[in-house]
């Protein structure tokens, strides 16, 4: 099903007109198709499609697969990436149908003449190679699931605040069917799905999973994100790990004790819904953290997907002796911590470097010490931005991320061991700042491993 090399050739041809008019190929291809297809709104954050995050990623991974169309095993990780969060999502092989029809209806938008039926054939013909190179990963992930089928409901049996602010909460979380849960590997994520009424869909976040594996319960830690220039739920993992701060405290109430502040379709045990009141047009950003927080009572239940995601400690390929080294900011302590418990579980010897940073309170600290108190391999490190010094706080907020290496000791990072392992998770910023420092003191490309918040973020160059 290759292109030939004319064919290849047209499909390049328009690639300049088409990043020319990028964002308004995403505009016209989503309204039209979610027009027409208006269920396609449960699979889409709702705050990421308004302020454009979504289209543009859209547009930004075609684009670049079409400008690597002879060399699509570059393009490899990112399909890697795209195809575990459709996973996650509940995306179907029919799905691809629809969004080829929208998507060659907005390049013709855009080329006008320049769209012939020759140009046509080919862009169709370019698209489901990807399409296919994608669903194709995806069904063989939906097969690894096993009799994990869709949604699965579980039960908030506790809820956890893990900082005085109170604005990152555990939520324990058991499933309602009382199977077994299946193994995931550590650092990956599942996605929540919840009803906000008001947006008239459903919506779903990914939060990662935050302890180790478990039989009969999974830990989701998330952030309360407040409204700020930047739109999008950084909540999860997957988003800003240094968002702006709570102005307040909210306790965690007693089970069944409603506030009216929102209103949503998650159930109780007693099968009952709450409805509160939300205004969803004009609080845009942190809509499902703040419900889960405010809101999510321990009796109550939400829907999750099977784990997914390609950023992970693989434990079944882990000689067990080699350093690893954990690096994480803000929330992205979430899939750390998870690999941590995870390692710690495995032995007492090997060699582990904990750094944490965060401009609040830092969350599970005293459970990191604890454990390196009974570990003398294991070397801890944590930093506050906004503790004492203004200047680092400010500079936080504007995106001059480099100052936090002064907390960096490189005797903790293993540079002389080419086969320590570097997991970093935090704001984009951040990993790239980290991911220069570790290269530019010998760790190779395939020793680093980073958690991407979206399809469109940052890759490291050779």
């Amino acid at each position: 099903m290759a292109l030939s090399y004319e064919q290849t050739r047209m499909v390049k041809g328009t690639i300049p007109t088409l990043q020319e008019h990028g964002e308004h190929i995403a505009t016209v291809f989503y309204k039209t198709m979610l027009k027409e297809h208006p269920d396609l709104n449960n699979y889409f954050n709702a705050v990421n499609m308004k302020n454009g995050s979504q289209p543009r990623a859209l547009t930004k991974l075609i684009l670049a697969y079409a400008s690597n169309i002879s060399h699509i095993s570059e393009l490899t990780p990112k399909f890697e990436r795209v195809a575990n969060k459709h996973v996650s999502l509940g995306i179907q092989p029919d799905h691809y149908e629809i969004v080829c029809k929208y998507l060659m209806r907005a390049f013709a938008a855009v080329l006008g003449p320049k769209m012939t039926p020759e140009v046509r054939t080919a862009w169709t013909k370019a698209y489901w190679i990807m399409a296919n190179m994608l669903a194709n990963r995806e069904q063989q992930l939906y097969r690894e699931f096993e009799s994990w089928k869709g949604w699965r409901r579980f039960i908030v049996e506790k809820k956890t605040r893990e900082t005085p602010e109170g604005d990152v909460v555990s939520f324990d979380l058991k499933p309602v069917d009382g199977v077994p849960l299946p193994p995931f590997h550590p650092g990956q994520y599942v996605s929540l799905r919840v009803r906000v009424p008001g947006s008239g869909y459903l919506q779903i976040r990914q939060y990662s999973l935050s302890d180790r594996p478990r039989p009969d319960r999974y830990r989701l830690t998330i952030k309360k994100v407040m409204e700020r220039k930047e739109l999008y739920d950084s909540s999860s993992s997957l988003g800003s790990g240094l968002s702006t701060p709570s102005r307040r405290s909210p306790p965690l109430r007693k089970p069944h004790s409603r506030s009216s502040s929102f209103s949503t379709a998650v159930e109780s045990t007693t099968g009952d819904s709450f409805l509160g009141i939300m205004n969803y047009t004009t609080k845009k950003q942190g809509v499902v953290s703040s419900l889960m927080i405010d809101e999510m009572l321990e009796g109550d239940v939400v829907e999750l997907s099977h784990p997914a995601g390609d950023f992970y400690f693989d434990t079944r390929n882990d000689s067990g002796s080699t350093p690893v080294v954990l690096i994480s900011a803000g929330i992205g302590i979430s899939p750390i911590l998870s690999m941590l418990n995870t390692v710690v579980e495995e032995t007492k010897e090997r060699p582990i470097t904990w750094i944490h940073g965060s401009r609040q309170s830092i969350a599970f600290q005293e459970h990191v010490e604890k454990l390196a108190k009974t570990r003398p391999q294991m070397r801890t490190t944590f930093f506050n931005t906004a503790m004492g010094n203004k200047d680092l706080a400010e500079s936080t907020e504007s995106g001059g991320f480099g100052y936090y290496l002064e907390w960096f000791n490189a005797d903790d990072m293993y540079f002389g061991n080419k086969s320590t392992q570097y997991y970093i998770c935090g704001p984009e910023r951040f990993m790239t700042d980290i991911s220069a420092y570790l290269i530019t003191n010998g760790a190779t490309l395939q020793q680093i491993r980073y958690e991407v918040h979206s399809v469109g973020s940052f890759e490291l160059e050779e």
